[in-house]
C-alpha cells in the first residue's frame, strides 16, 4: 500500500512502551504503527535516523487573549501569531480560556470560538471562566456545544478579584457547590478547575513581606503564598466537588505540600486530577532571581524552591500529578520590566515553544521520568480528560496524525530567538538543553521543521467538531 507519509527508522512512544520502527499516515490519520517492514511505502518518506516520535502535545492551560490587552481583538491576534510558537514546540492542541468578564457565559464561549476560528494553527478546546453567580445557568448550554472545563478563580477576593471582573467576594464554597451541581446534572464528563490559593492569608503575607523587602524578589514573592494556602483550597473545594460527584482539577500546582494533599485525597478515592507547569518543574525562585528575571517570572502561585520542584517531579512519577501545562499569557516586557516588582502584573508569558525541550532535558535526560510517562502527562492524560481520546493523545491507528519528532542527542540554546510569535522575551534565555523538537506534524501535515513554521495558513479547529473515534 502506498501511504501519504511514512516515518521510519525511529523510536515511537506508545502507551504500551517504546517501539523501534515508525508510523504511516494517510490523509489526517495514522494508519499503521509498527516495525519498519510493516509500514509499507509512502509518497513522502522520512528517515528518522533514530529520533523519537511522540504524540503531539496538548497544552491544557493557555490564556490567548489575556496579555497586554484583554480583548477579542487581542485574542484573535494571539491565536493568529502566538499559536505559531506551539508548532515549533510540538504542541498541536491547546485548551484556551475565555476572557474574564462579567458577561453571559455563553457569550464569552462563543466570542472565544469566533476569535480562534480561522486564526489558530493548532486545534483547540475552550475552557470557560466562571466569575459570577448569574453566569452558572449557562453551563449546560456550553457543555452541549462541546465545552468541557469550567474554571473558578477561588484564589481571588477583594480588589484583585474586582480587577478580574469578579465579584469582590470571589468564589465562596456555596457558589462553587451550585456550579458543581449544575455540571453534574448534565451527566457528561465535564469538570471544574480551580486556581487554588487561599486569598485572605495571602493578602496578610504580601503586606508583611513587602514591608520587610520593599525592593522585592522572587524568593520573597514565593513566601507570600504559603504552600498550605494552596492545599487549603485544594482540599476544601475538592471535598465539595467529590460530594457532588464532579472531577476537580486544580491548575498549576506549585508546592510539594499540595502534591502530598492530592496524593492523600486520591488514596481516599476522591476524583481529583492535578496539573503543574513546566516552569515549576524546570526552575526555582533562587535560579530565576540569579538570572535577573525578577518580575518576568512573577506568577501566582509563585515559582518556589528546589524541594517543591523535586516534589512535583515525584508527583508526576507516581501519578499524583496528571498534566503539565504552561499557563501561557501573552505579556510583553512592557508590563514586566522597569516597574516596581510588587506592583507589576503576575503571570508568565508565552511558554508553549519550550515545554518539550525543557521536560525532555530536565525529566527524561536526567532520569526523572521515561518517554512513555512524558507522553502521558503532556498529551494522553489531557486527551482523556477532555474527551478526545483516542482521536488525540496517542500514536495508534485511527488517531489524528498529530506527531512531534524529537532528536534526543541534539542540543540547543533556548531564548527569544526561537519564537515565531509576538513574544519579546524568554524566561529561558541562554539555557542549554538536550532534546530538540525537529519536526511537528498536525493532522498529517508537516507544519514545522528545525524551528521554522512551514504551515502557510492556520487550520486549527474547535474539537467539538472532531469527536473521538
Amino acid at each position: 500500500m502506498m501511504h501519504d507519509l511514512v516515518l521510519r527508522g525511529g523510536l515511537v512512544v506508545t502507551p504500551q512502551g517504546e517501539l523501534l520502527g515508525g508510523v504511516a499516515v494517510d490523509g489526517e490519520r495514522i494508519t499503521v504503527v509498527g516495525a519498519d517492514p510493516e509500514l509499507g511505502d509512502g509518497r513522502q518518506v522520512v528517515d528518522l535516523e533514530g529520533k523519537v516520535v511522540l504524540p503531539g502535545l496538548i497544552d491544557p492551560h493557555v490564556h490567548f487573549g489575556i496579555g497586554d490587552e484583554d480583548t477579542d481583538d487581542s485574542m484573535r491576534e494571539d491565536f493568529r501569531y502566538d499559536s505559531r510558537d506551539c508548532l515549533i514546540g510540538g504542541v498541536t492542541t491547546i485548551c484556551n480560556t475565555t476572557l474574564i468578564e462579567n458577561s453571559p457565559l455563553d457569550e464569552l464561549f462563543h466570542r472565544a470560538l469566533a476569535c480562534a476560528r480561522g486564526n489558530s494553527h493548532v486545534d483547540y478546546k475552550i475552557n470557560t471562566v466562571v466569575t459570577r453567580r448569574n453566569q452558572i445557568e449557562k453551563i449546560p448550554g456550553i457543555m452541549a456545544e462541546g465545552g468541557t472545563a469550567f474554571k473558578f478563580y477561588t484564589g481571588y477576593v477583594g480588589e484583585q478579584a474586582a480587577s478580574f471582573g469578579m465579584d469582590p467576594n470571589g468564589i465562596p464554597p456555596d457558589f462553587f457547590l451550585q456550579a458543581c451541581e449544575l455540571i453534574k446534572k448534565t451527566g457528561s464528563h465535564a469538570f471544574a478547575s480551580i486556581h487554588a490559593e487561599e486569598p485572605t492569608a495571602r493578602g496578610v503575607m504580601v503586606d508583611r513581606i513587602r514591608a520587610r523587602d520593599p525592593e522585592g524578589s522572587l524568593v520573597s514573592w514565593s513566601e507570600t503564598s504559603p504552600d498550605w494556602a494552596e492545599s487549603l483550597q485544594v482540599h476544601g473545594y475538592g471535598l465539595i466537588a467529590d460530594a457532588v460527584g464532579v472531577t476537580m482539577y486544580p491548575v498549576h500546582v506549585s508546592s510539594r505540600f499540595t502534591v502530598d494533599t492530592i496524593r492523600s485525597m486520591k488514596q481516599r478515592g476522591m476524583n481529583i486530577k492535578g496539573e503543574t507547569l513546566a516552569a515549576f518543574l524546570c526552575g526555582t525562585a533562587d535560579e530565576f532571581d540569579a538570572a535577573g528575571l525578577s518580575a518576568k517570572a512573577k506568577v501566582q502561585p509563585p515559582i518556589r524552591r528546589d524541594a517543591d520542584r523535586e516534589g512535583l517531579w515525584a508527583g508526576i512519577k507516581d501519578g499524583t500529578i496528571s498534566f503539565v501545562g504552561t499557563d501561557t499569557l501573552t505579556y510583553s516586557s512592557r508590563y514586566k520590566g522597569g516597574v516596581d516588582f510588587w506592583e507589576c502584573r503576575v503571570g508568565l508569558n508565552v511558554q508553549v515553544a519550550d515545554t518539550l525541550p525543557l521536560l525532555w532535558n530536565e525529566g527524561v535526560a536526567k532520569g526523572r521520568i521515561s518517554p512513555v510517562l512524558l507522553a502521558k502527562v503532556t498529551s494522553e492524560n489531557a486527551a482523556r480528560q477532555y474527551g478526545l481520546y483516542p482521536r488525540k493523545g496517542v500514536i495508534a491507528p485511527g488517531a489524528d496524525a498529530d506527531l512531534v519528532v524529537l532528536d534526543p542527542e541534539q542540543e540547543m540554546t533556548l531564548g527569544v530567538h526561537r519564537y515565531r510569535g509576538k513574544s519579546d522575551y524568554s524566561l529561558w534565555e541562554g539555557k542549554r538543553v538536550r532534546g530538540v523538537p525537529v519536526a511537528t506534524i498536525h493532522r498529517g501535515e508537516v507544519v514545522a521543521r528545525d524551528g521554522e513554521v512551514l504551515a502557510d495558513k492556520p487550520k486549527g479547529v474547535h474539537l467539538s467538531d472532531r469527536l473521538p473515534g
